[in-house]
């Protein structure tokens, strides 16, 4: 059910979680306003456990492309996530793309700007721990 990305000692390992359910659940909170469903939602992004397997990832496909100084990710599936953008950018008052540093996340697609996969994958590591971290501080103190 989950799957996230960790680069260890440059191994790859593929963990990451289901984002069908905030998808979901981010569509009904766009039609509803309600600020159950936004507190859900913002609970299941910040739960972090130390096994890693709840931690808020994005899906990506395991292939990329790589053209120009820019790493493109796609979701697994080709699964597209409008409404969870709409939220994200909602909650941490940003447009869409989400621009963190150098990666940029869409609901179709991420891009870093970077010049190869690995070093984009840290990037997106990072930046997708950024967006829960600026999350939690204006939401869970």
């Amino acid at each position: 059910m989950y799957k996230r990305t960790i680069l260890l000692s440059g191994n790859t390992f593929l963990y990451y979680m289901n984002l069908d359910i905030l998808e979901k659940l981010a569509k009904n909170w766009k039609k509803s306003k309600d600020s159950k469903i936004e507190k859900k939602i913002i609970t299941l992004i910040c739960n972090n456990n130390n096994d890693n397997k709840n931690r808020f990832s994005f899906p990506i496909a395991e292939n990329c492309l790589i053209s120009n100084g820019r790493v493109g990710f796609t979701y697994k599936n080709n699964k597209t996530y409008p409404n969870l953008f709409e939220f994200l950018a909602y909650i941490t008052s940003r447009e869409i793309p989400i621009e963190i540093k150098n990666c940029h996340f869409g609901p179709g697609e991420i891009v870093v700007l970077r010049d190869n996969k690995e070093d984009a994958m840290g990037d997106l590591i990072i930046s997708t721990n950024e967006i829960v971290n600026e999350i939690k501080t204006k939401f869970t103190n």
